[in-house]
């Protein structure tokens, strides 16, 4: 199984996102292991401002789930190392799908990030990002908030296809300061934990082939659980994820047992 080796820096996304041969070599980088963390993306107050306005909501609203499909609402909802996900986890997860509005209007502010992810995927940097799902998929961004003492995600590898090639992270929370231990991680080649939250700060964005086995190691494990606080740790994904009933895309496979 692919596992991280190289890691990259790079300070102004921009010098990039627009450069055919530049993009070209991240791509081959990241087909062969290779981790590109994207410095200062996007801006750590407006994503402060995000996370109150999320904190909010889970605080003041009940949590619900609703399927991947054309029309569905924007939602939040709780996941308590649910036996019926495929990849066990426990967090509390914020989705908005680009059809609807919303008062940050999230995939405005944030599309650079889907554009330089299908541009590395090779693909035309709009698709999946449409009022209608294209070839069984759409663009989805999933913010997770994994509670102190209880968060977590399982070891697990992301499917590959023509919808991607790579699933980019967007840090929302400063390990030392939100968070003491834990976070997320890809695989090393010698099997060992690359910390993704020791190497960035809020508002830089990871991106690694989604093969490599990637988790979340469990947040201030030594701490009580305590969701209302929302003291942990905030990430999000850009997500491109296949419609209810897409059968030819795989999921993500669980690489532990709990």
């Amino acid at each position: 199984m692919l596992k991280a080796n190289n890691i990259h820096f790079i300070n102004d996304y921009r010098t990039v996102l627009n450069d055919d041969a530049a993009i070209l070599d991240i791509r081959k980088d990241i087909q062969n292991g290779a981790v590109y963390i994207f410095k200062n993306m996007y801006d750590k107050e407006w994503i402060l401002e995000v996370r109150k306005y999320l904190t909010d909501i889970g605080r003041n609203s009940l949590p619900n789930y609703h399927s991947i499909e054309a029309g569905a609402p924007n939602f939040h909802r709780l996941n308590r190392w649910d036996e019926r996900a495929y990849v066990k986890g426990c967090f509390h997860q914020f989705v908005f799908f680009p059809w609807n509005q919303d008062i940050f209007n999230l995939f405005e502010v944030l599309k650079d990030g889907f554009y330089l992810k299908n541009a590395i995927n090779g693909l035309p940097k709009n698709k999946f990002m449409g009022m209608v799902p294209e070839d069984g998929c759409i663009a989805r961004l999933s913010f997770q908030f994994y509670p102190k003492g209880t968060g977590g995600l399982n070891k697990h590898s992301d499917p590959v296809d023509h919808h991607q090639l790579t699933v980019p992270l967007l840090i929302m929370s400063k390990k030392g300061e939100d968070f003491e231990t834990g976070g997320v991680y890809v695989e090393g080649e010698s099997d060992d934990q690359i910390f993704g939250d020791d190497l960035c700060d809020i508002g830089d964005v990871i991106f690694f082939n989604a093969q490599i086995p990637h988790g979340v190691e469990k947040i201030d494990e030594h701490k009580a659980a305590d969701w209302l606080s929302f003291e942990g740790r905030w990430m999000m994904i850009f997500a491109t994820n296949k419609v209810s009933g897409n059968t030819s895309v795989a999921d993500s496979a669980d690489l532990e047992n709990k």
